[in-house]
C-alpha cells in the first residue's frame, strides 16, 4: 500500500497528525489531508518533506 503518516513539526517536535493518508492537497496556506476512509483534515501548514520509503509526510507550521 502507499498510505503515509503525516507529521507536523512544531517547536522542534514532530507530532503525528493523521495516518493512512492517501492525498495531500495544498490550499493556499493550508493543506487538505484525506485518509484511506475519506476522513479529511485541513491544517494550516506547509509541506517540508515527503519520504516515500518511510511513508512519511512532514509539515511545518
Amino acid at each position: 500500500m502507499c498510505e503515509a503518516i503525516v507529521f507536523v513539526v512544531k517547536d522542534g517536535e514532530k507530532q503525528k497528525v493523521m495516518e493512512d493518508v492517501v492525498t495531500v492537497h495544498p490550499e493556499g496556506d493550508k493543506v487538505l489531508l484525506t485518509d484511506l476512509f475519506g476522513e479529511q483534515k485541513l491544517i494550516t501548514a506547509k509541506v517540508e518533506r515527503v519520504d516515500l520509503l518511510e511513508h512519511e509526510i512532514i509539515l511545518s507550521t
